[in-house]
């Protein structure tokens, strides 16, 4: 894995603190050294998105679970691409749900709100890693195009 990959700041929003406890060490488990934290509800997560926008700190990736109570993931993405600084944030919607059997409302919704990507809970480690590889190198060749075009001005 390449050094620039290495160093991705990733989001997890996910109620269910096994889960995403499950997530996160998956993520770290030896070959995969990402910077991750994680939120139990998407109005915490949209706060901490924010913030690091502000910063140098920016999150590359936001996990994101479907259902969750309080906000649901849907919801929250709409939030986030209705937000100015965090809109063009990657987001993984994460689920346990078969969409190819029961595609259900929620990822309909999800994915009329511009997801980038879909994530099952059973998903493979290579599948996740290839995954969020993709969407780290994307998310630096956006920042470096804004970066240019902004020098341009």
């Amino acid at each position: 894995m390449t050094q620039h990959v290495q160093n991705a700041r990733i989001l997890i929003i996910d109620d269910n603190v096994a889960e995403a406890t499950l997530t996160k060490l998956t993520l770290q488990a030896g070959r995969i050294g990402y910077s991750i934290e994680h939120v139990t509800d998407g109005y915490t997560g949209i706060d901490k998105l924010k913030q690091a926008a502000r910063t140098e700190g920016a999150y590359h990736i936001v996990i994101l679970d479907v259902n969750m109570p309080v906000i649901s993931g849907c919801e929250t993405l709409e939030i986030i691409r209705n937000t100015g600084e965090i809109a063009d944030t990657y987001v993984a919607i994460l689920t346990s749900l078969q969409c190819k059997t029961d595609c259900p409302r929620d990822l309909y919704l999800c994915h009329k709100k511009k997801a980038d990507i879909y994530l099952h809970k059973e998903t493979t480690l290579d599948d996740f890693e290839t995954e969020l590889i993709r969407l780290k190198t994307d998310f630096e060749e956006r920042r470096q195009l804004a970066a240019d075009n902004t020098k341009d001005l």
